[in-house]
């Protein structure tokens, strides 16, 4: 479970936003590339694909724009996310462009790493259009604000300092057969450990009526320094355990003493 701090500072993030929207309008998938841009995260790259016309990506601020027209533009975005190791795909209303976003998820797949699919609005059968490794569901209330926090959250459980430490190999593990679960909450306050994991264990259990079902759990807490014991970090497992009692579960801490009373709550969980 212990994970090598200093490669996790090295870790590569990609997310891929796309537009489901008409014409030169910004999308859930692009607002979110754009609320994420200003967080400023350390090892992530950005890029916004559409199969319109570019005019369709200029409200977005990242530097790479793709249509996705032919055969030549998909092999060109499987040649920019070579090198990831986790794609984040972030598509909002994903009937609207359907082609586009199964498309990206597809090139996406095709890089070996985690594929992340970030929905948002009505995805009601498009689990059959879409290939992902773990899904995450949003409301389309605050879409691209939430979106950015489950990559935020990804980044700080795989790049802060901690022990034990989650590797980003341990997440590719824990999705690997596909279609895992995730959920996350942010709480703070007095109780503010055990109010995040709540708030996660909700968000994974609307997500997906399975949750229960798992076999493997992997939960992180970001906090600042001494804000979680390894007393606390057993009671949360058996707190999820209640919720999954078949599950195997794992843990990770990252330190962010910025948070002060704040906690971060990230948990990633498998059927299979």
């Amino acid at each position: 479970m212990l994970g090598n701090n200093l490669d996790n500072r090295f870790v590569k993030v990609k997310v891929v936003g796309v537009n489901t929207v008409g014409k030169e309008k910004l999308s859930g998938g692009l607002a979110a590339l754009n609320c994420i841009l200003e967080k400023n995260l350390p090892g992530v790259n950005y890029l916004a694909v559409d199969r319109n016309d570019i005019k369709n990506l200029d409200g977005c601020n990242t530097i790479h724009k793709l249509r996705l027209l032919d055969r030549a533009d998909e092999q060109n975005l499987v040649q920019k996310l070579r090198g990831a190791d986790m794609i984040f795909v972030v598509a909002e209303e994903v009937w609207e462009n359907i082609k586009a976003v199964a498309l990206a998820a597809h090139c996406a797949k095709k890089v070996g790493v985690p594929v992340i699919f970030i929905a948002g609005g009505n995805f009601e059968d498009a689990e059959d259009e879409i290939i992902f490794d773990a899904l995450i569901k949003l409301p389309n209330k605050n879409f691209e604000f939430d979106s950015s926090k489950v990559v935020e959250n990804f980044i700080e459980a795989v790049t802060l300092d901690g022990q034990p430490k989650i590797d980003v190999k341990i997440i590719s593990e824990t999705v690997a057969e596909g279609g895992a679960i995730i959920g996350y909450g942010e709480r703070d306050g007095k109780n503010s450990v055990v109010k995040a994991a709540k708030a996660a264990l909700e968000h994974a259990e609307n997500s997906a009526e399975n949750f229960k079902t798992a076999k493997k759990i992997l939960f992180n807490v970001t906090a600042a320094k001494g804000n979680l014991s390894l007393e606390e970090a057993q009671k949360l497992s058996r707190l999820i355990k209640r919720r999954a009692p078949d599950a195997e579960i794992s843990f990770g801490f990252s330190i962010d003493d910025w948070l002060v009373s704040k906690v971060k709550f990230l948990l990633i969980a498998a059927s299979v």
